[in-house]
């Protein structure tokens, strides 16, 4: 008779040798569905797929001895490729992770307050390696698959934004922050890829206005942030900045309608 074990949400998510013998009589003595047998353990289903997905020998067959083997084998690689990453630095990473950050972001964010040095290509490869859990954050990354699109490529629009000015060439006022109406621009994607919240914060203020868009396309965000500005006096409209998402890339019509001046910031370098 299996017990049900009830789990804190944070915890770890990797099986233990017991858990993968349960898996195996369950799997192989019953007709329980993954499902059913996931609420036996206690665990989430996602988490006895993945390890029956990954865990399986050449013919094909999960046997738990060989699952275990597999999995200590991945943690020693993991913990040797990766011991410089402290334990707080991979809490703050899944943090960041789940309010839809890139790795970019995280990477640039926590160099410039000054809590890790860590590259985005680092994050990336402890999200591939499975590193203290970070497989089951891949579903946060912005394009939402297992590798990453090769940059550079000649179907490769990513950076190639018509009429895109660069934020070294963004008056210099903007970055002294002594006057009002310079605006940094972002979007922050909802709960399963539902609605977009807009963002616009005056760089000097630090005045916040948002809003709330149906998708993500370009002809919504533009919509939406006409709307926000459209009781802010033209004299706090100087300049807006925004990374390098195909989202603002209708930059030109929002210039003309609000009567400012967009720049972008460098590519792979939106934490600026």
């Amino acid at each position: 008779m299996f017990t049900t074990t009830k789990r804190h949400p944070m915890s770890y998510t990797q099986l233990s040798a017991s858990e993968r013998n349960q898996v195996y009589e369950l799997r192989t003595t019953t007709a329980l569905s993954m499902r059913a047998i996931a609420r036996q353990l206690g665990r989430d289903q996602s988490t006895v797929s993945r390890e029956l997905a990954r865990n399986r020998n050449e013919e094909g067959y999960y046997l738990p001895d060989s699952a275990q083997q597999k999995m200590q084998v991945r943690r020693q690689q993991s913990k040797t490729a990766f011991s410089c990453v402290s334990e707080i630095c991979v809490f703050e990473i899944k943090q960041r992770l789940k309010q839809y950050h890139s790795p970019e972001q995280i990477a640039g964010r926590l160099k410039r307050e000054g809590r890790a040095q860590i590259s985005h290509e680092t994050i990336y490869q402890m999200i591939y390696a499975d590193h203290e859990g970070l497989k089951s954050y891949q579903k946060y990354l912005r394009q939402g698959r297992g590798k990453r699109r090769r940059r550079g490529g000649c179907n490769s629009k990513r950076g190639k934004i018509l009429g895109r000015i660069g934020i070294e060439h963004r008056p210099s006022i903007a970055d002294a922050k002594t006057e009002i109406g310079h605006w940094e621009s972002d979007t922050m994607i909802g709960g399963n890829h539902h609605g977009v919240i807009v963002t616009h914060v005056d760089k000097s203020s630090k005045f916040l206005v948002a809003g709330l868009g149906k998708n993500k396309t370009s002809f919504e965000i533009n919509k939406v942030t006409i709307e926000l500005f459209a009781q802010i006096p033209e004299t706090q409209l100087k300049t807006m900045t925004f990374d390098n998402g195909k989202e603002f890339s209708r930059h030109a019509e929002l210039s003309k309608e609000l009567g400012l001046l967009c720049y972008f910031a460098n590519p792979y370098h939106s934490w600026e």
